[in-house]
């Protein structure tokens, strides 16, 4: 979990291949400060940012589909 100053805590998850341990796909999640300061008795939220594939609209997280996209 990082802690950076003006952001809440989040952290990244890297989805690889089991074959190729290749990366598939790269998750962004973050501690939903929001919904704690309005909701002080539920349980901690920690939600989905975004990923790289949807985020940036890539076929894979190949360099090839970084490449295509810049």
């Amino acid at each position: 979990m990082t802690t950076y100053k003006g952001k809440p805590p989040s952290f990244n998850e890297v989805l690889l291949d089991p074959d190729t341990l290749l990366p598939v796909n790269w998750n962004t999640y973050a501690f939903n400060l929001t919904h704690m300061n309005e909701n002080p008795e539920d349980e901690p939220r920690i939600d989905l940012v975004w990923d790289y594939i949807s985020e940036y609209n890539l076929t894979d997280m190949s360099p090839n589909s970084f490449y295509n996209h810049s």
